[in-house]
């Protein structure tokens, strides 16, 4: 049966549109950023530069650049190592009411940051955690039911022959987990490090409440309070402005229409 080119041109109008669409925020982000005098309209940069990256991991940006990195890859990694440790007994044990068990900490999970952080603040300030290794550790118990569960499920799916042939060779429980369940469940290790790094790098409020001084803050925390200083958004990156005389001399000059 042929197709109908009618309906054919038709459906690629459509697809392309669709596409149009879908990349338009990308390419405006893209322009942006490579454009070391952006005012955030969808125009062709005149000059084109990477000194809005240089600024991204130089002085006060640079800072909470590395402050973003320590806070997800040490929530992600400390996540998978909770994870494995608990998701591996769940797994094989018979645990009676195991599964039930995971979906009530799912749907505890379904609370919002919000609606935890009272208790969360407490507790961490009765153990002197409120800093940077404090929001690891309750970004890590947020991400640990979604850890638990996923991580089980795939190491339901290591066949347990092959635990069992490595015991009656001789393999400790040590040696089984990291020669065999680890290796072949590196997928699903992937995805909950990942996942958990993601998450912890856009994380806004734990960070803010947790960090309490400009040093501490990761780079979601970092830019929100600079725009907040400015008043004003620089597309392509936020410089802070020396003082309030400079500004009013800026505004001055806009409004007689100088240079």
């Amino acid at each position: 049966m042929e197709a109908n080119p009618a309906h054919s041109r038709l459906t690629t109008i459509a697809l392309a549109f669709m596409a149009i669409i879908w990349v338009s925020p990308f390419s405006w982000l893209f322009l942006n950023a490579f454009n070391p005098a952006a005012t955030g309209s969808p125009a062709i940069p005149q000059s084109v530069g990477l000194d809005n990256f240089a600024s991204a991991v130089s002085g006060n940006a640079g800072r909470q650049f590395l402050n973003s990195v320590l806070i997800a890859a040490g929530t992600a990694t400390l996540s998978v190592v909770v994870g494995i440790a608990a998701a591996y007994p769940l797994s094989r044990l018979k645990i009676p009411g195991r599964n039930a068990f995971l979906w009530t900490l799912v749907l505890l999970r379904m609370l919002p940051s919000a609606g935890v952080l009272v208790p969360l603040y407490f507790a961490a300030q009765r153990g002197g955690l409120l800093n940077q290794f404090g929001v690891i550790i309750a970004l890590t118990i947020l991400n640990l039911p979604f850890t638990l569960l996923l991580l089980k499920n795939f190491f339901d799916t290591v066949p347990i022959e092959l635990e069992e042939a490595a015991y009656v060779e001789g393999a400790s429980l040590f040696q089984i987990v990291t020669r065999i369940v680890l290796p072949m469940s590196r997928a699903g290790i992937a995805v909950v490090w990942f996942f958990s790094f993601t998450g912890a790098w856009n994380e806004f409020l734990l960070p803010l409440i947790f960090s309490r001084v400009e040093a501490g803050f990761p780079m979601s925390v970092g830019l929100f309070a600079a725009f907040g200083q400015q008043g004003s958004v620089q597309y392509g990156f936020w410089r802070p402005i020396p003082s309030s005389t400079q500004r009013r001399r800026s505004a001055y000059i806009f409004y007689c229409g100088g240079t």
